[in-house]
């Protein structure tokens, strides 16, 4: 988030009233409260509050898709300081007054965007948290009767936790501190044989079932949208994230290579999935039992376009060893930037087992080691305001170069092999981002080539007076197709010196 864009989302909260109405049990805005928000529902309509705290309009747009109203978001954005007093145990009314820890059931948004608070009903006689209560209503929160303090409900799902091994062979998938006031543990299978086993469980580790709610961790509706989503990846476009070279296959994983044949970016986060076929169709690969739930879907991986990337991909942990068979194995993401229309982008490598297919891959690489992409040939022309530098390409890719100034270290401050404990000699004020001192070197350098350019340092550090030195210097660049991402990359490159 940009400055500016933070200045106007902080504007738009002290601006913020209700500009919609909230349900009879939410109460109203106090007009003695302190910490009232001025009304201002003749001013501006929820679309352009939003707009005021720097959503674009493609952004509200994209609420309707995600079934997030504006409603839940302005209201949100309203309650957020109280939520954070409430949950620091900070008083949020004139009287200074807390709801005590030991009342404080756990506190949650509703589906309206509305505070909720929970408390246990001996809350209402204590008189300092009954006096909070009422400050609390009166600022439009939601006030609910809670069985469990949030303590209680948080030292369950940390023992829950401790225990989490022996709870899975139970049936347990997944778990968390629900809306509900209690600990939600999600099974799969979710039957009535694997609740009573669960909840046996539950009793031989001393917890309190009644502070569980258990439910399916896979529905009916997960199960027919994971069919849907395979027979959409099957009959996508094959020519766009494209199968180059072998494929290694065992019973538990797969190496292959992908290309990005598109001029865009080709993001996807951790998910995959996988196919099976049968009787002329394909087939969602069942999941083991406590692992169906789902993964992390996150954007965490991307390829350029024109990029080649071999990726490795271990599935026991969520298919067990598959038995002989044509299967499918799916990646899914999306070209460029993300929008709530956009269609998925699929990415498809069919492979076969047989009884000779062995249960594991063979043992991968170490990849601790990075080798360097750019080699140091000289330095010259040194002084106190900066000096010559020439270095090769030695990687199999074109690069963008650039190199950034890390820090200029007086040599007697040297203490140790590690440069990021050195102290640097310290920045100068600089008028703008501190990037556009430090970001040097910039040219183009093809594979196997030389580069040549000068380091001007005067801007951030000034003239050096006579001394030894060590500068520290980060070098790369963007990398050109095939490299898979193109992401700046480097090594740090260290030099002593004199003055």
């Amino acid at each position: 988030m940009t400055k500016k864009i933070f200045a106007i989302c902080i504007l738009a909260l002290l601006m913020f009233a209700a500009c919609v109405p909230h349900d009879d049990e939410a109460g109203s805005i106090s007009p003695e409260s302190p910490t009232e928000l001025p009304n201002i529902a003749d001013i501006l309509c929820e679309r352009e509050q939003l707009l005021a705290m720097g959503w674009s309009e493609e952004m509200i747009d994209s609420l309707a898709d995600s079934g997030i109203t504006m409603e839940n978001v302005i209201n949100q954005a309203r309650f957020s300081e109280f939520a954070q007093q409430i949950y620091n145990n900070q008083p949020i009314g004139a009287s200074g007054e807390v709801l005590a820890q030991q009342y404080n059931g756990g506190i949650y948004f509703n589906d309206q965007g509305i505070l909720t608070v929970m408390v246990l009903d001996a809350a209402f006689a204590h008189e300092p948290s009954a006096t909070a209560i009422e400050e609390m209503q009166a600022l439009g929160i939601i006030v609910r009767l809670a069985r469990f303090t949030h303590q209680e409900l948080l030292d369950a799902s940390d023992a829950l936790f401790e225990v989490w091994e022996s709870a899975r062979e139970a049936g347990l998938s997944s778990s968390g501190i629900g809306a509900e006031n209690r600990v939600t543990a999600w099974l799969d299978p979710y039957n009535d044989e694997q609740k009573a086993i669960f909840t046996e469980f539950l009793r031989e580790n001393s917890l309190n079932p009644a502070m569980f709610i258990l439910a399916p961790a896979v529905t009916d509706e997960m199960r027919d949208h994971r069919t849907a989503s395979v027979a959409a990846a099957i009959a996508s476009p094959d020519d766009q994230i494209v199968l180059v070279g072998k494929v290694e296959v065992s019973r538990t994983g797969i190496i292959f290579t992908l290309e990005n044949r598109t001029a865009q970016e080709f993001n996807y986060g951790a998910r995959f999935d996988m196919a099976y076929y049968s009787n002329g169709e394909w087939l969602p690969v069942p999941h083991l039992p406590g692992a169906g739930g789902g993964t992390w879907t996150l954007q965490g991986y991307m390829m350029q376009g024109g990029g080649i990337k071999e990726s490795r991909q271990n599935w026991e942990w969520w298919f067990g060893q598959l038995s002989p068979g044509r299967y499918m194995f799916i990646r899914d993401g999306w070209l460029g930037g993300w929008s709530p229309d956009q269609e998925p982008v699929y990415a498809l490598v069919e492979f076969f087992i047989t009884e000779d297919t062995p249960v594991y891959l063979p043992p991968q690489a170490d990849i601790s080691y990075w080798p360097s992409v750019i080699n140091l040939v000289e330095y010259s022309n040194v002084t106190s305001a900066g000096m010559t530098i020439v270095i090769d390409n030695i990687s199999p890719y074109d690069i963008d170069h650039r190199a950034q100034i890390i820090a200029i270290v007086n040599e007697n401050d040297v203490r140790s092999e590690n440069h990021w404990e050195w102290p640097s000699l310290p920045f100068l004020p600089v008028d703008g981002y501190w990037i556009d001192y430090l970001m040097q070197g910039e040219g183009f350098l093809p594979s196997g080539g030389t580069l040549e350019f000068t380091l001007d340092w005067t801007a951030v550090f000034g003239e050096l007076p006579p001394g030894e030195y060590r500068i520290v210097i980060d070098v790369g660049g963007r990398a050109h197709p095939p490299h898979p991402t193109g992401w700046q990359f480097g090594d740090m490159v260290i030099i002593a010196f004199s003055v």
